[in-house]
């Protein structure tokens, strides 16, 4: 195409390639990055020869602050390369251009034992959720959608495990892990939410934001509050290092703090003044954990 053809001209016009064997290379070996093929002896082109020239026009279209290759760690070789052609091409801008890698997934099968698809390990997901949840017949009448929710639960249980580590690790896909409601999950997260919302329910009375702060002076209470003011560091260092299990550690933090508040900080039963200020607190904390869970591209429930 025609972006390919001018990236084409260029690394001709600055003399970037060269002919070996019928075929048109660039050496990278004093980078240390080996040698790319950009044109076959038959004449076809190969993938860097047609990422250099969608960065060239996607550079000239956007003109963008910063380029996201979101790609397999298999492929960092590959990334180097079209950044150092790039740069060798003279194309200031490279220095925006950035991989995001990322690791494998060991374990993808299913019970049976065969590899699937994501649709079909959503559906085997939906499917669990939905036997979970009918172990509570009395709450699972109360869920006016449940087909969604355990949909909802099924995709927040496959997205917390595979952002749960560093991307660039490699992890083993746990079909009974992932299920759980207790430990490090993400039915666990909607769990956490969906319980802070029913706390809120069933109260009796709505948020007060003129409270007397100082009926929250017990441990778990400023534990609680001192999580809760953490997000905005959080968020920054995930901004920072582009990792979201960032965002998943600071959300089971939050959701283990508030279960340990909730042990002995009641709101239902307790004297006005301090049921207000408690439910405040819930009520914040509910706020950033749903945050943090629609960062994490999930839909927070409030019944489940």
């Amino acid at each position: 195409n025609e972006s390919m053809n001018r990236a084409m001209k260029v690394l001709k016009d600055k003399h970037i390639i060269k002919e070996s064997e019928g075929a048109l290379i660039i050496d990278l070996s004093q980078y240390k990055m080996d040698v790319a093929v950009v044109q076959k002896n038959d004449g076809t082109t190969l993938y860097i020869t047609r990422d250099i020239g969608a960065a060239m026009e996607r550079y000239e279209k956007y003109k963008f602050d910063a380029m996201y290759y979101i790609v397999a760690s298999q492929q960092d070789l590959h990334l180097k390369q079209l950044f150092k052609v790039l740069e060798l091409m003279g194309m200031e801008w490279v220095d925006r251009c950035k991989h995001i890698n990322f690791g494998m997934v060991n374990g993808m099968s299913t019970r049976k034992g065969t590899a699937v698809f994501l649709d079909d390990i959503l559906d085997q997901t939906k499917e669990s959720m939905h036997e979970v949840m009918r172990q509570n017949e009395k709450k699972y009448s109360q869920i006016d959608n449940p087909d969604q929710v355990a949909d909802i639960i099924g995709i927040s249980a496959v997205m917390i495990q595979d952002m749960s580590a560093k991307r660039i690790r490699n992890y083993a896909f746990n079909w009974n892990r992932m299920f759980s409601f207790e430990g490090d999950t993400g039915p666990y997260l909607q769990y956490a939410h969906a319980r802070l919302c029913s706390i809120e329910r069933n109260c009796g009375f709505e948020i007060n934001p003129n409270i007397d702060i100082s009926l929250l002076s017990t441990k778990p209470a400023l534990d609680l509050i001192d999580t809760i003011a953490q997000y905005p560091d959080f968020v920054k260092a995930a901004l920072y290092t582009l990792e979201p299990c960032t965002i998943v550690t600071y959300a089971m933090k939050l959701s283990h703090t508030v279960s340990v508040a909730l042990e002995t900080l009641w709101v239902v039963g307790q004297e006005r003044k301090v049921a207000e200020a408690r439910l405040l607190m819930y009520w914040a904390s509910r706020i950033t954990l749903g945050n943090a869970l629609k960062l994490l591209g999930l839909k927070p429930l409030e019944r489940m």
